[in-house]
């Protein structure tokens, strides 16, 4: 008798060269994470009465099917599925067409012999929803929120299901040794300026996908599955927790970005009252400024790559990139403390590159 257990559960994905059709490999792990919302189907059976019946339901009507599902909490790893993952399917690329890859998600459940007892295989993947994020004390994360399939295929006992359909491919490349990007060896630019007290950092995706059901029937399932899957407009947006120790300081701290030292609390000040132009007034507020976000992988597991996630395009008047939507102050009773500040964002691109 086959005992399933959740710690010899599978779950990978692979990049699709042809939307919508399974990916031939190589599968991928996620990264560290420990729970997923498998896409199941969705079955939009419909209710029907009928004219001259009684109060009861009649039948049950077919109707459309979906297959959503998430990840919702996985470490970035320094290199492989974390990362190849986060740049090709959430954030993709800021040149036209703008489309994120698609990909194939593999899950798979083990006997507690080793033996597979079910496959599953959800094609024509794409990402609707994501969040990256870092908090003070742990390290860099990304929540896939939503992602969409197309269809599903199921194997049994690692069995192909006969006929045309696609083969059981997928093969698990094991535990990846690269480690994580820490919190503590990150840094936080917004134009030239460097925070110093940066206590959390969050950017998230929407892609506004809908599912679209053409004049195309199934003719081995007959379901009404989505067809496509077409991307709307793409918005990000960002949140960033600063403390202000004392805004009229403008005392240097230690450096902390790159090329440069890290401004006292006047220049954030500066920076949250007008839109990170510099000195008082006005003058280029409208442009915005890049965030830009740093995690350096030394001295925390394997490995030393630098992950560098660029929040905006290159500042202009008549292209203003991230620009700050609000940024409302907690401001403490005495004694001497912090001013907490919740900066949100609006986001134009995102760009990411590892060395």
């Amino acid at each position: 008798m086959a005992v399933i257990r959740t710690e010899r559960a599978e779950v990978l994905w692979g990049a699709e060269s042809t939307f919508g059709s399974q990916s031939g490999g190589p599968y991928k792990r996620f990264g560290i994470h420990d729970t997923i919302d498998a896409p199941d189907a969705e079955l939009g059976w419909e209710p029907f009465f009928g004219v001259f019946s009684n109060r009861d339901r009649k039948t049950i009507l077919r109707g459309p099917s979906s297959f959503r599902g998430s990840v919702p909490d996985v470490r970035i790893l320094g290199e492989g599925g974390s990362v190849d993952f986060l740049v090709n399917h959430i954030i993709g690329t800021p040149t036209p067409p703008s489309l994120v890859s698609p990909f194939t998600l593999y899950v798979a459940y083990r006997d507690t012999d080793n033996s597979k007892q079910l496959q599953r295989y959800w094609t024509g993947g794409k990402v609707n929803r994501a969040t990256v994020s870092a908090v003070e004390g742990q390290e860099l994360r990304m929540s896939v929120d939503e992602m969409l399939f197309m269809r599903e295929l199921n194997f049994r006992g690692g069995n192909d299901p006969g006929g045309s359909s696609p083969s059981d491919n997928a093969t698990d490349p094991g535990a990846s040794t690269a480690g994580r990007f820490m919190f503590a060896q990150g840094s936080v630019q917004l134009g030239s300026i460097c925070f110093p007290r940066i206590r959390r950092i969050s950017f998230t995706m929407d892609n506004q996908i809908e599912s679209h059901y053409y004049v195309q029937r199934d003719g081995t399932t007959g379901l009404l599955h989505p067809n496509d899957l077409i991307e709307g407009r793409r918005t990000w947006s960002a949140d960033i927790d600063v403390d202000i120790v004392d805004p009229s300081s403008s005392s240097s701290a230690p450096a902390t970005c790159p090329g440069g030292t890290t401004p006292g609390d006047l220049e954030l000040w500066d920076f949250l009252i007008n839109q990170g132009a510099s000195g008082a007034g006005n003058s280029s507020a409208t442009q915005g400024a890049q965030i830009i976000l740093q995690f350096n992988q030394a001295g925390f597991g394997e490995g030393s790559a630098v992950l560098t996630i660029t929040l905006g395009g290159n500042p202009t008047i008549a292209n203003p990139s991230s620009v700050l939507r609000s940024a409302p102050h907690s401001i403490p009773a005495p004694p001497t403390g912090t001013v907490t500040t919740t900066g949100s964002f609006d986001v134009n691109e995102v760009t990411i590159s590892q060395a």
